[in-house]
């Protein structure tokens, strides 16, 4: 009975050893490179994601997991979700290249595509898949 604990705590504390570490090493990396990397920069965008977190995204998450919990039967829930998950992630990781952050004039093979028609065909795939669950949840309903 006791076995799975002791493995897991190894698992654990090997885990907090290397994730401490890789981030011990990108600190000292940060400011061993303070000329190409602004720790000041860097800083200023740290904390202000803490915030931006703290108070839209994780509120945000909460109430729309509230709502899903209410209004969608626990059948469907799954596959709205997932596509909910994907959906958040897909939009943050866009987001600088739909907003065109480091687009130059001077160079136009710099962000040469339509990332926002990107972002809505990947967006239209993703419900479209979680549209087939849902079906499928439904057919699996009825029988």
């Amino acid at each position: 009975m006791s076995e799975p604990r002791v493995i897991n705590r190894k698992i654990f504390w090997s885990s907090v050893a290397i994730g401490w570490t890789t981030i011990a090493f990108g600190v000292f990396g940060l400011f061993d490179n303070s000329a190409r990397t602004h720790p000041d920069q860097w800083v200023r965008w740290f904390v202000g994601a803490l915030i931006v977190h703290d108070f839209v995204v994780a509120p945000a998450v909460f109430v729309i997991g509230v709502l899903l919990a209410r209004r969608v039967p626990g059948r469907y829930r799954g596959p709205v979700q997932g596509a909910l998950i994907v959906t958040g992630m897909l939009v943050l990781i866009s987001f600088p290249f739909v907003r065109g952050y480091g687009q130059r004039a001077d160079n136009p093979s710099a962000l040469p595509n339509d990332y926002g028609l990107g972002l809505l065909v990947l967006l239209a795939i993703v419900w479209l898949v979680a549209g087939g669950f849902l079906l499928r949840a439904r057919r699996a309903s009825r029988h």
